[in-house]
């Protein structure tokens, strides 16, 4: 990029015409575009960024680049008889990457939008505005359609490109429309209104408009007062990404420690120390085994509280099995267990799935006289890895909040690491009397990346 720089500059410089008419200003605005682009493309490559909205941002900051640097070369050969066909290629050039900002525009805004009936539209409209524009740009070739270039080497007035301003206006109203339509905060909306006004204007001002007032072209002028703050704007949004994604962060690392809290509570743990207690006299063998499945309880579950990555759904199979035999040695004529287990090679974030364990117990069937039982299921579609685990406890009515003075965030907990960590789903349906059924849905899509 600084080569190319670089031998722009010495081309602009080196010609002949550089100071003999009144484009200078749009050459030395030209040059003014290219230097400041280099240097914070540089920035961002020495920072090291590599997530996709970065990469995106980067596209755009490129195709600002490549679009200026062709528009440049046009302005070094215009006017030149004998560089007619070097003008028609580089202009188709600018033509095209011009249009690219607007399509990597919108690739960047996206980022920022929940999927939903009204980004697909626009993906859809602006996807095929963009096949039909660079068709119109390849027939330009062959038939004046956006600009022609005369004899002297310069642009026809004969021909008035009309076709950029519709398609490009057409771009306008969609991005803004999805800018609108979301859910961001206005002072975003407001921000992307502003990021995508400027190039868009900056397209439909600069292409083909040769005409000079009071000597200072468009091109120039436009190309100077519209570029470089949209790159600017561009950047601070860029670095507000960057604050956003490290306070997700924070609440993701927030979340697994109180999942960790929330895991080892503290009546359980007193109820299995006096449950040791006991078996020290009445069964000594049974106590030590007891110990160990204890020790080993604690060991992987401030293991897993410290994971940020999925684990496999048999690892987390196994720490529910000894929960479950430390709780059946307290319970062992009322609480029964079932497995359905015709899956397990799926990623699951840790400790997701066994707080709904302790809750079916601790709520479910703990709660009744008679006991109940327990079942863990496991199955495959052709979309989805599927969880469910339920008992025939007391039940719950889900509309309402228990209000016992306590927090419960063991179901939140896990429906927000599941969505965020392997994109999966959690509902609950209770009612009472009639026990509780969890089910988990796991995307199939993306499940070997995540346990990568």
């Amino acid at each position: 990029m600084c080569l190319l720089t670089l031998f722009c500059i010495a081309l602009v410089l080196k010609s002949d015409s550089f100071w003999n008419d009144s484009g200078y200003l749009s050459r030395i605005a030209y040059i003014i575009c290219l230097l400041f682009l280099t240097p914070l493309a540089g920035y961002l490559i020495i920072k090291k960024e590599t997530g996709k909205v970065i990469r995106y941002f980067m596209q755009v900051l490129f195709n600002v680049y490549i679009a200026v640097f062709f528009s440049a070369i046009v302005g070094v050969y215009y006017g030149q008889p004998h560089h007619i066909p070097e003008i028609i290629i580089f202009s188709t050039l600018a033509y095209f990457f011009s249009a690219l900002i607007i399509l990597t525009l919108w690739l960047y805004e996206k980022q920022f939008i929940k999927e939903s009936i009204v980004t697909r539209i626009v993906t859809g409209c602006i996807c095929a505005g963009a096949a039909i524009y660079t068709g119109v740009i390849i027939l330009n070739l062959f038939r004046p359609v956006l600009f022609f270039v005369t004899d002297d080497a310069t642009y026809s007035e004969s021909v008035k490109d009309s076709v950029s301003i519709v398609i490009y206006l057409l771009f306008l109203l969609l991005l803004c429309a999805a800018a609108i339509f979301s859910k961001l905060s206005r002072i975003r909306k407001l921000s992307f209104i502003c990021c995508i006004f400027s190039p868009v204007l900056f397209s439909v001002l600069a292409l083909n408009l040769d005409d000079s007032h009071k000597g200072i072209s468009v091109w120039g002028l436009m190309t100077l007062v519209v570029m470089l703050p949209i790159c600017l704007i561009f950047f601070n949004d860029s670095d507000e990404l960057e604050k956003d994604a490290l306070r997700r962060e924070k609440e993701k690392t927030e979340f697994q420690v109180s999942a960790m809290i929330s895991q080892m509570q503290p009546h359980f743990l007193y109820n299995c120390l006096s449950v040791i207690s006991a078996l020290c006299e009445e069964d000594p063998p049974l106590a030590a085994k007891a110990t160990n499945a204890f020790s080993d309880y604690l060991r992987e579950n401030i293991s897993f509280a410290n994971k940020r990555t999925p684990i496999s759904f048999s690892e987390e199979l196994n720490h529910i099995k000894i929960y479950i035999w430390l709780e059946q040695l307290r319970f062992p004529k009322k609480l029964n267990v079932e497995y359905d287990i015709k899956c397990s090679a799926f990623p699951v974030p840790a400790l997701s799935v066994q707080p709904l364990v302790e809750n079916a117990i601790k709520h479910g069937i703990c709660k009744t006289r008679e006991g109940g039982t327990v079942k863990i299921c496991t199955y495959e579609t052709d979309q989805h890895y599927c969880i469910l685990v339920s008992d025939n406890g007391a039940g719950f009515d889900t509309s309402q909040v228990p209000d016992d003075g306590r927090q419960h965030i063991g179901i939140e907990n896990s429906r927000y690491r599941l969505r965020e960590l392997v994109g999966g789903t959690l509902d609950v349906a209770s009612s009472p009397g009639n026990g509780t059924t969890v089910t988990i849905n796991i995307p199939r899509q993306g499940c070997e990346q995540a346990l990568s």
